[in-house]
């Protein structure tokens, strides 16, 4: 039996004059796919009460964090610098719940972009509220106006990890992040890297439960099919 994996969804407040007018929970149909591709079945995971995460990690056999948001500098200690983009609190205090009644199980979880920030986050880590706060010159990390579906830099990837094993040492990647991981979170390792050194993925330092990517692999697999071995990596892990 395939297996279910839950993306957690985003909110979104539409426009004035679009239909209706209503707020919606959401997964951009690019997860949707490349967990079909993979192997998996999709269920987007709304952003409800806290209490229910018990009943989601009962439910699903692996999980997915997505893009968005920045998250809220003060849940890894620190106050609001002013080129901080926006947050949702009720998202980041969600998704830190799941990270955590997830790490009591085995089921794995796999974050991307702002889901690996989260992740890194709930174990403990902090971040870069903004690239622009480092004390170094960076890549360019947002390659807004280019297309997110292109690559725009290189990073290089350590040996003997499920990266390395799909890509080798390096590969191209696209880049859509403000935020990045800061101070490493202690039960995570830096599997990947920039040329200006900022940490594009991340995996468990005792057990293959968790993993994050930097870049966005589900919007990558019209140029490079080898990124859906990040998700079936997930779904191997779930069955």
């Amino acid at each position: 039996m395939k297996p279910l994996i839950a993306i957690v969804a985003n909110e979104y407040q539409f426009a004035e004059n679009v239909f209706h007018n209503h707020p919606a929970s959401y997964v951009p149909q690019f997860f949707l796919t490349a967990i079909e591709i993979a192997g998996g079945v999709p269920l987007i995971l709304p952003l409800v009460d806290r209490t229910a995460i018990s009943r989601y990690i009962f439910l699903a056999d692996g999980f997915v964090l997505t893009g968005g948001q920045g998250v809220s500098p003060f849940l890894y200690g620190e106050e609001p610098q002013p080129k901080l983009g926006m947050t949702l609190l009720q998202r980041d205090l969600f998704e830190i719940d799941l990270v955590k009644a997830v790490a009591e199980t085995q089921k794995p979880l796999l974050g991307i972009c702002r889901g690996m920030q989260v992740l890194n986050v709930a174990l403990g880590g902090t971040l870069y509220q903004n690239l622009a706060y480092r004390n170094q010159p960076s890549l360019k990390h947002m390659q807004i106006p280019s297309p997110d579906t292109q690559p725009t830099h290189t990073v290089q990837l350590a040996p003997k990890t499920f990266l390395a094993k799909a890509f080798g040492k390096s590969v191209l990647v696209n880049s859509l992040h403000q935020q990045a991981v800061k101070q490493i979170a202690p039960s995570l390792r830096t599997i990947a890297q920039s040329s200006d050194h900022v940490i594009e993925a991340v995996d468990s330092t005792t057990t293959q439960q968790f993993s994050g990517v930097q870049w966005h692999p589900e919007m990558l697999l019209d140029y490079d099919q080898r990124q859906i071995a990040i998700f079936k990596d997930l779904i191997s892990k779930a069955q």
